[in-house]
């Protein structure tokens, strides 16, 4: 992956202008940021550069900009909340100094919120996403009783785009992980997260898992059956109501974390 101090250096360094920008860092970012064409620079060496991952690059930089605007959306939008009065409705503990503060558990990880950064297990988030999922979480108000009726996300409105998102980065991956099917290791690693029992139901292995404390999930996993040709499964279910709290995009990525801490988890055991 290209960056732009390793595409400056495709330039005269003459800061020419003659692409339109007063430097040659300022065209290479323009080239990563907004898309600007290569050729805009009459003295790039082109040699050995692949167009697909300047489209990457281009892609990422220009992703990670969207993510910065809407994390500072997002803070704008809780600026006014009173953590005190909200912190039970989170499913949080509230924290008073040296600022207000959300306390609550992501998968098992300590979060601490405010409302100029997030701290997961004492680091920043290294991925923008579960900065976005976390202050989503917040901007609902929490305090919604869920219905307890459990859904796929193919039943929930709007979601036809995601469902392939959903199968290959978590229930797929949940499929492999749990393929040996050793109930007292996945009692062990659910329950790390907090996990408790299942209502009866025919899968091989369930749990409800709080992502976040008024966030649960329904993992279930059914083994494979090979007299019948059937490969080894997983479905993730979310209450019929889960949109109340979060949305379609926040909700999918809550999901293919779940998957990244169960398979942490099963690989530790």
């Amino acid at each position: 992956m290209i960056s732009p101090l390793q595409l400056v250096k495709r330039t005269p360094l003459s800061n020419c202008g003659q692409c339109g920008h007063p430097t040659c860092l300022a065209f290479a970012a323009a080239v990563l940021k907004i898309g600007q064409s290569l050729t805009s620079c009459p003295f790039i060496n082109l040699a050995g550069l692949d167009s697909n991952d300047i489209k990457k690059a281009s892609d990422n930089v220009q992703q990670e900009q969207k993510d910065i605007e809407f994390i500072a959306f997002l803070k704008s939008k809780i600026a006014a909340c009173d953590f005190a009065k909200l912190a039970g409705k989170l499913g949080a503990n509230y924290i008073e100094a040296p600022l207000p503060a959300l306390a609550l558990s992501y998968l098992g990880q300590d979060v601490v919120i405010t409302k100029k950064d997030i701290i997961v297990n004492g680091k920043e988030p290294e991925d923008h996403r579960d900065t976005i999922l976390l202050y989503n979480y917040v901007s609902s108000g929490g305090g919604r009783n869920l219905a307890g009726d459990w859904l796929g996300l193919e039943s929930l409105p709007n979601s036809i785009s995601k469902i392939k998102t959903l199968a290959t980065y978590c229930e797929d991956r949940l499929a492999r992980i749990f393929s040996q099917c050793r109930p007292e290791k996945f009692n062990a690693v659910t329950k790390q997260l907090n996990g408790f029992a299942a209502p009866e139901n025919t899968a091989s292995l369930s749990a409800i898992i709080p992502v976040l404390p008024i966030l649960p999930q329904y993992v279930l996993f059914w083994e494979s059956e090979q007299e019948d040709n059937f490969p080894a499964k997983a479905k993730v279910l979310f209450d019929k109501d889960v949109m109340d709290i979060l949305d379609l995009e926040s909700l999918v990525f809550s999901a293919e974390r779940l998957a990244d801490r169960l398979e942490i988890l099963w690989q530790e055991k």
